[in-house]
C-alpha cells in the first residue's frame, strides 16, 4: 500500500467541507501511480470512484492527460498524422458513420489517426469492428499502425496498444458498472501531438470541461461536440454546438440541422449498409445527413472555413467519392 496515494485519496475524500480538488501537480502524480501499478486494487477504485461522484475538476484532467502522455510510447512519434479522432462510445442507435466522413478526409489527402477502446457486453458497435469491413484492418502495433497510414491515409490502433494501463481502467466499468474519468483521458489523449484533434462527448457540460482542458495544450487545435451516443458523429437532426479550442481561446460555432426529419433506431446494425450507401446502391436518411454535418465539422476545424463554404466543401468531396473502390484503400 501507497501512503503518499493515501493522501490523495483523502484530499479528494474527507467530505464537503474537509475536502478540496487536487491541483495539477497532484493530478498528474497521483495519476502517473494509478497508471505505473504503484497502487493497490482497492486504493485505485477508491480514487477512481470518489472523482467518478464528485466529477473531476479541469484542472485534475489536465495533470492526469500529462501523466497519461509521459508514459506513452516513445515510438508514437514515428506517426505524423493530420488528425486525430478518438472513438471510444460506440454506437448503440445508428451505425457509425462518421467513419465514412474520415474516409473523406483520407482520400483526398489528409491523414488520420483513429484510437479507441471497447467495452465487453456494452451491446455497443465500436469502430474498431466497423473499420475492417470498410477496408481499414486494425494494426497490431505501432510500426503497422505507421505503415498503414503511409499506404492508406488513416489508421486504426486500439488504446491496449497506445497505453496499456489506461485501457484496463476503462475496463474496469465491468467491475464498477460506472465509468470512469480514464473515457475522457482517452478521448483527450492525442497520443501523437496531431495538430488537429476531434473529441466527441456524451453527457452535457462536458464539452465545456473539455474546451478549458484544452485551451491549456495549444500546441494542437481541437474539436469538440456533443456527438451521437458520444462518438464524434454530428446529429444535425438538431443543432450542434461546435466548440474549437485555437491557440489556447475557444470560439463556439453553431452547426444548424441539416434535416426536419428524425430518424428510427437502427435495429440491424449493419455496416453492408453503409458499404450500399458509399457505392451509391441506397439511400439512408441518418446516414447522409451523419456524414455530411460530421465532414462540414471537421473541415471547420482542419482549414478554418465558415460553415456555407465547409458544406460547399463537404458536398463535392462526397459527390467526388470513388464508388468503386472501398472507402478505405491504399493511395
Amino acid at each position: 500500500m501507497s501512503q503518499q496515494f493515501s493522501n490523495y485519496i483523502k484530499i479528494i475524500g474527507k467530505g464537503q467541507k474537509g475536502g478540496r480538488s487536487l491541483t495539477r501537480q497532484e493530478a498528474y502524480e497521483s495519476m502517473k501511480m494509478v497508471l505505473s501499478n504503484q497502487v493497490t486494487g482497492d486504493q485505485r477504485g477508491a480514487f477512481l470512484m470518489l472523482l467518478r461522484t464528485r466529477e473531476e475538476t479541469p484542472e485534475e484532467v489536465i495533470g492526469f492527460v500529462d501523466a497519461c502522455r509521459e508514459l506513452l510510447e516513445p515510438e508514437l512519434a514515428n506517426l505524423t498524422p493530420t488528425l486525430d479522432v478518438g472513438c471510444y462510445a460506440g454506437k448503440r442507435r445508428q451505425l457509425p458513420w462518421y467513419l465514412l466522413s474520415i474516409a473523406v478526409l483520407a482520400n483526398n489527402g489528409y491523414t488520420i489517426m483513429l484510437h479507441g477502446a471497447h467495452e465487453p457486453g456494452s451491446g455497443r458497435l465500436y469502430a474498431s469492428k466497423a473499420l475492417p469491413a470498410l477496408g481499414l484492418p486494425e494494426a497490431s502495433n505501432i510500426a503497422d499502425a505507421s505503415d498503414q497510414m503511409n499506404e492508406y491515409g488513416a489508421t486504426y490502433l486500439d488504446l491496449s496498444h497506445l497505453l496499456p494501463a489506461l485501457n484496463t481502467l476503462i475496463k474496469l466499468r465491468e467491475v464498477f458498472a460506472l465509468r470512469s474519468c480514464a473515457n475522457t483521458l482517452a478521448r483527450l489523449l492525442n497520443p501523437t501531438s496531431a495538430p488537429y484533434c476531434v473529441q466527441g462527448v456524451y453527457h452535457m457540460h462536458l464539452d465545456h470541461k473539455h474546451c478549458r482542458v484544452n485551451e491549456s495544450f495549444p500546441a494542437f487545435q481541437a474539436l469538440c461536440f456533443r456527438g451521437d451516443g458520444g462518438d464524434p458523429e454530428v446529429n444535425s437532426e438538431r443543432k450542434t454546438e461546435l466548440y474549437i479550442t485555437r491557440n489556447g481561446s475557444t470560439e463556439e460555432i453553431i452547426l444548424p440541422e441539416l434535416t426536419d426529419k428524425m430518424a428510427l433506431k437502427d435495429t440491424q446494425m449493419d455496416v453492408n449498409d453503409m458499404l450500399a450507401l458509399w457505392r451509391g446502391e441506397s439511400t439512408h436518411l441518418y446516414g447522409e445527413q451523419a456524414i455530411q454535418a460530421t465532414l462540414v465539422s471537421y473541415l471547420i476545424l482542419l482549414e478554418n472555413y465558415d460553415f456555407a463554404k465547409a458544406n460547399e466543401v463537404a458536398t463535392q468531396m462526397w459527390s467526388q467519392r470513388n464508388k468503386t473502390a472501398l472507402p478505405f484503400g491504399p493511395k
